[in-house]
Order: C-alpha cells, then sequence, then structure tokens
C-alpha cells in the first residue's frame, strides 16, 4: 500500500467515524438516511462494476465474474432504494445477509492468510468476528427502530479503526529480479 492510499485510507476512517457518531445523535431520521445511502452506494458500485466490465473486463479472464458482481449488486442497490421508507424488518433482515456474507468473506480470507503464514489473518478474523456479533445484535433488537442504528453506527466505527490500524502497520515489499 502507498503511502497516499494509507493516508487516504484514514482520512476515509475519520470521516466514516465522524459520520457515524453524527447518526447515533438523530436515530429516527438516520435509519432512512443509512438505508438510502446504503441502496445508493451498492447502486452506484454495480455500475462501477458493470461500466469497468464493458469498457475493459469483457475480454478478460474472469470477467464475467465482474459483470456477474456488479449486477446482483445493482440489483441490491435499487431493490434496498426502493425499500428506504418501508417496513424496518425488511431493511434489518437485508443489512443482516451483507453482514452474513462479509463475514464468512473475512473468515475465508483470515483462514487463508493463516494457513500462509502472513501475520494479517488476525485483523480479518476480528472484522469477522464482529459482523457476526453485528448479526446477532441486529436479529436480537430487530424490533426496535433505534438499535439497529446504534449497531450500524457500532459496526462503521469498529470497521473505521480497524482500517485505521491495518492503514498504520508496515507491509514488506517484494522486489523481483
Amino acid at each position: 500500500m502507498t503511502k497516499t492510499r494509507r493516508i487516504m485510507n484514514i482520512i476515509g476512517a475519520v470521516f466514516s467515524i465522524q459520520g457515524a457518531l453524527l447518526l447515533m445523535l438523530i436515530p429516527q431520521i438516520a435509519f432512512r438516511l443509512i438505508a438510502a445511502g446504503v441502496g445508493i452506494w451498492l447502486t452506484c458500485k454495480g455500475g462501477g462494476y458493470i461500466i469497468y466490465y464493458l469498457t475493459h473486463a469483457n475480454h478478460m479472464v474472469g470477467g464475467k465474474w465482474i459483470l456477474l458482481t456488479g449486477l446482483i449488486l445493482f440489483d441490491c442497490g435499487t431493490f434496498s432504494t426502493t425499500l428506504y421508507d418501508q417496513a424496518q424488518a425488511i431493511l434489518i433482515i437485508y443489512v443482516v445477509g451483507c453482514h452474513v456474507i462479509g463475514a464468512g468473506l473475512r473468515f475465508v480470507r483470515a483462514f487463508g492468510n493463516k494457513k500462509d503464514g502472513n501475520p494479517g489473518w488476525k485483523i480479518d478474523l476480528a472484522q469477522g468476528i464482529g459482523n457476526v456479533a453485528l448479526v446477532a445484535l441486529c436479529l436480537v433488537f430487530i424490533r426496535y427502530v433505534e438499535m439497529p442504528v446504534y449497531i450500524y453506527c457500532a459496526g462503521a466505527i469498529y470497521t473505521s479503526i480497524l482500517s485505521i490500524i491495518s492503514s498504520c502497520k508496515r507491509t514488506a515489499i517484494v522486489y523481483v529480479q
């Protein structure tokens, strides 16, 4: 990771922490803001993958996976954007599904890094455990409006702190001769 990328990660994490703390102050409005924000973010991310596929990845090995990822993200984003003012239980289950997938991917990455002897497996494992804890808390407090907002904001703060930690740690540079 370059120094510029590290600085940008730290700045983004600080803004994420500030945004999460601001949303914790207004939980009634924050639920709709979070739902709309996640939906718009997923739609934009999916659109970006689709554009990348159309401009570059259509002739690459594995390019169809990029298209598939873009279509799924775009579909999930448009679906969640249409539900931002609907029943909160649907959105919470939707967020729980995203955290379950994220936890599974983090666990797979952590165990793969541990098998390779990479010392960074502990951060991935911690993020996976954090995602599982967020899933459990969301399911326990599914009927309350304020609790999912606090849980989501705590997860954003937790992820931002881990991002700052991973940006500050040294990484080995491999030179190919």
